[in-house]
């Protein structure tokens, strides 16, 4: 049956579909089953009567037969109409009928199939033997030669034709599946032609040995089958086997070479076996792999210069996201005394200073969820809620920035000391630029504010400093919590209250000294711009 009818009917049928297609399927047994008589009328001379006799038993024996299987596939078709039926397709529900569809064909030809078909086949030769007066031999081998070779055809054209007729509803399925879903597996293709071949063999062999002898009796049809069933056990198994490796080789080799790629190899290729259509094949998915291993470039390029996760988004939704209000915690990491540093040193070891630092901190950062979303010289501004959402973002920036002070205490000592300013709050998140230049940044008042509170850690001595706004959001313990007097911020019109975590590494003073190094901010201007502002 053509491709397009078939997906046609199913669109219209719907969940019908499958029982249609598997009943027109097994109705065409009675055709069969007909061709068969008529083949047989050549070689035996009966009365009508008789010949309706014979006609009624044979085609009551397949309506039996055929019945049975119908019902056998009762709980497949099932399984499938529950698929049809969810209105949000599950994957087990998808597995399920992804396999129940795909083993259906070679279900309804196994051995219990071939059993009932085989009795119901040596009843009707008994039938016909006793209607025309044929004795056993030659007679009723003869018919029991031509009877296994119709039902071997039969059976082989029936399973090709269900693989058919069931394959539009299997690619409804497809999208369905999970890509670790474990599918069983069907008739391989070495079979297929290993039984096929020899089959077709043994057909066409028999019906021009029939029909070329002079001598019109069934001893003659009898041999015909027997020599073509002799010339398909020898020369057509072999062809048929030479024929199987000369597919399969390459097809083996193709799949050996995507499961490589499964594994994360992209430098292998697929062998190009010939000029047929799995050799071009090959060569179209090594076409593909190239633009694998140059998505997978690009992807490491823009892991370099990109937080990975947007890198993804990027890859995924186009150079451009749209800005999406987003509750954050953004913490401002910044080296202290890094411009009398640069003064003295050369530019090359305040770049090796520099990604050596930046080298300790990120993966921390990452380690807790955090996006390194900017780099400013000796400073670094870190998100936790953007681009991917955190539930506990609060929580996630404090305790990456209490270890962001322990990691660089242990790595730098008393070379290099950081403050961080750590607040909390809705900011916009998304690609800003233009020119065809974009970068991914987050702009807000909680952004500010976290960079002026980093500032504010100079006059506390503390490392760290988190807002009340990220105080109230804390869900887990974080050790022993140090409030600070209210705090000038520009911007704001009261002091924003902070708070110090112990753990962090707070130069301990007295609450007075504290409270007048933070009123002289009052009457500072804050030297620094505000970030996003």
């Amino acid at each position: 049956m053509p491709r397009r009818p078939l997906h046609e009917l199913y669109r219209r049928l719907g969940a019908r579909y499958p029982f249609v297609a598997v009943l027109l399927v097994v109705a065409q047994a009675h055709v069969v089953v007909l061709c068969g008589l008529l083949v047989l009328a050549r070689y035996v001379s009966l009365s009508l009567a008789d010949w309706l006799i014979i006609f009624a038993v044979a085609q009551g024996f397949t309506l039996v037969e055929n019945v049975a299987v119908l019902r056998a596939s009762r709980s497949t078709l099932d399984v499938t109409a529950r698929w049809h039926a969810a209105d949000e397709h599950a994957e087990q529900d998808a597995i399920a009928a992804w396999r129940a569809l795909t083993g259906m064909p070679l279900r309804m030809v196994a051995a219990g199939a071939a059993i009932r078909t085989l009795i119901w086949a040596t009843l009707t030769i008994v039938v016909i033997c006793w209607v025309a007066g044929l004795p056993a031999f030659p007679g009723g081998f003869a018919l029991g030669l031509a009877a296994t070779v119709v039902i071997s055809a039969g059976i082989l054209v029936r399973f090709l034709e269900l693989e058919l007729v069931l394959r539009p509803v299997v690619e409804a399925i497809t999208p369905d599946l999970p890509d670790t879903a474990y599918l069983d597996a069907t008739l391989s293709l070495r079979w297929r032609l290993l039984v096929g071949v020899p089959l077709i063999t043994v057909v066409t062999g028999g019906i021009v040995a029939g029909f070329s002898s002079g001598d019109a009796g069934l001893s003659a049809f009898g041999l015909g089958v027997a020599v073509a069933l002799a010339a398909s056990a020898t020369i057509a198994l072999g062809l048929s086997s030479l024929l199987a490796r000369s597919f399969i080789a390459p097809i083996r080799a193709l799949q050996e070479t995507t499961e490589r790629v499964a594994a994360g190899d992209l430098r292998t290729r697929a062998p190009v076996l010939g000029g047929d259509e799995i050799g071009r094949l090959a060569r179209s998915f090594n076409v593909a792999l190239e633009g694998l291993r140059e998505r997978d470039r690009l992807h490491e390029a823009l892991d370099a210069y990109v937080d990975p996760v947007v890198a993804e988004r990027l890859l995924d939704e186009g150079p451009r996201l749209e800005g999406e209000l987003r509750e954050v915690t953004v913490a401002f990491i910044d080296i202290r005394g890094f411009t009398a540093f640069a003064e003295q040193a050369t530019a090359h070891e305040v770049f090796s200073l520099l990604n050596e630092f930046y080298g300790v901190v990120v993966p921390v950062l990452e380690r807790y969820g955090g996006s390194a979303n900017a780099f400013q010289g000796d400073g670094l501004l870190a998100v936790f809620g953007a681009p991917v959402a955190l539930t506990d973002h609060a929580d996630a920036a404090v305790t990456a920035a209490i270890e962001v002070a322990r990691a660089v205490r242990q790595r730098f000592g008393q070379r290099l000391q950081v403050g961080i300013g750590v607040n909390s709050g809705t900011v916009v998140a998304g690609t800003i630029g233009g020119g065809n230049r974009v970068t991914f940044t987050v702009i807000g008042d909680a952004v500010n504010t976290a960079h002026r509170v980093e500032a504010i850690t100079r006059q506390t001595g503390d490392v760290v400093l988190f807002t009340e706004e990220t105080r109230r959001r804390l869900r887990r313990d974080h050790g022993t919590i140090s409030g600070r007097p209210p705090a000038p911020v520009r911007g704001k019109r009261t002091a924003v209250r902070l708070h110090a975590p112990m753990l962090a590494g707070r130069v301990e003073e007295g609450i007075g000294e504290l409270e007048q190094r933070l009123g002289e901010l009052a009457h500072e201007r804050d030297a620094g711009p505000g970030v996003g502002a």
